[in-house]
């Protein structure tokens, strides 16, 4: 299947890759840690503004203010020393001093840092806090982030366009065959409520599972699956195309041959269909994982996949079908 057009799935690997970049990044040390920390508070806040040194003014002790100059960041990137620590908590203190006298809006002051918060700067953030709690002159909340909480409080919770503008190159979906069932995948996992209310949702048939010798695991996938079959069909139904159904339909039964030409074992060869489906690791994400449930139980209620048992009439003239061999 052709994959133009066709917008991808984020998966937590990917996340767990674009999390790696960050950790690259925040390797980094000085001045290209703190270029960083800038370009990724500018992407998380629209309005922040780094401002620019001015002659003997410097820029105040600030690296960037946001959310209307209510939020006021300094940063530092570590430089490697015998007196680090000594060093962080003087660049802790002497930044917060300048910026407490030189603007007046914020109320919120982040420094931002890779480098270790050891005990005499912890002391210095601890002294802030109580100097400026909340029956002070000034209240204030003071925080250090570090290079995790970066990645929790901003990078992470960022759109996934927004993080390939940041990190390019994120690893696609190249193994998934079956890459046009992506949007659909993407309607299950993100829709509110799992069943359409007044539906008509029934089990798995028993007797289908029981010729095939499916497990009690997989048996649980379809059953839990199966309950967006509702939407799975509207939105065959509201396809552009009338013979998408069965175009999908005969890929399946093609991958399921594939499969069983490899293994002989149910839960093997259901795995290799829910990978054709959603993508290696899609088990990471649970809406993710449950979407591929819902499809490929749908294919096999529908007979497209694994054997259809025997009507009674025939199992007494011995046409039995082939079933998966054990």
């Amino acid at each position: 299947m052709a994959t133009t057009g066709v917008t991808m799935l984020l998966t937590p690997n990917w996340r767990d890759w674009y999390h790696f970049r960050h950790q690259q990044e925040c390797f980094k040390s000085g001045t290209p840690f703190e270029d960083y920390v800038s370009k990724v508070l500018s992407l998380f806040h629209p309005d922040f503004v780094n401002p620019a040194p001015s002659g003997t003014l410097g820029d105040g002790g600030c690296d960037g203010l946001a959310e209307g100059g209510t939020i006021f960041y300094a940063c530092y990137g570590q430089r490697p020393g015998r007196n680090a620590e000594r060093e962080l908590a003087a660049k802790i203190s002497s930044d917060f001093t300048r910026g407490l006298s030189q603007w007046g809006s914020f109320h919120t002051w982040k420094f931002v840092t890779n480098a270790p918060i050891g005990p005499e700067s912890l002391r210095t953030v601890t002294e802030l806090q109580k100097d400026h709690g909340p029956a002070s002159d000034r209240p204030l909340t003071v925080r250090v982030v570090n290079s995790e909480a970066l990645w929790r409080q901003v990078v992470g919770t960022l759109e996934t366009a927004v993080l390939n503008e940041l990190f390019p190159g994120a690893p696609g979906a190249e193994n998934v065959e079956l890459a046009d069932l992506l949007p659909l995948l993407d309607t299950l996992g993100t829709q509110g409520s799992a069943i359409d209310a007044g539906a008509d949702v029934l089990p798995v048939p028993a007797s289908k599972m029981d010729f095939n010798e499916l497990p009690e695991a997989s048996r649980i996938e379809f059953n839990a699956g199966r309950l967006l079959a509702p939407r799975i069909d509207r939105w065959y139904e509201e396809s552009s195309d009338p013979g998408l159904y069965d175009v999908h339909g005969d890929k399946f039964r093609s991958l399921y041959e594939e499969a069983r030409a490899v293994t002989t074992v149910p839960a093997e060869i259901l795995e290799r269909l829910y990978v054709s489906v959603a993508g290696a690791n899609f088990r990471m994400d649970g809406k993710r994982a449950n979407a591929a449930f819902a499809v490929v139980s749908y294919f096999f209620d529908s007979c497209h996949i694994f054997e259809t048992p025997p009507a009674e009439g025939d199992v007494a003239r011995g046409e039995v079908p082939d079933a998966v061999a054990h």
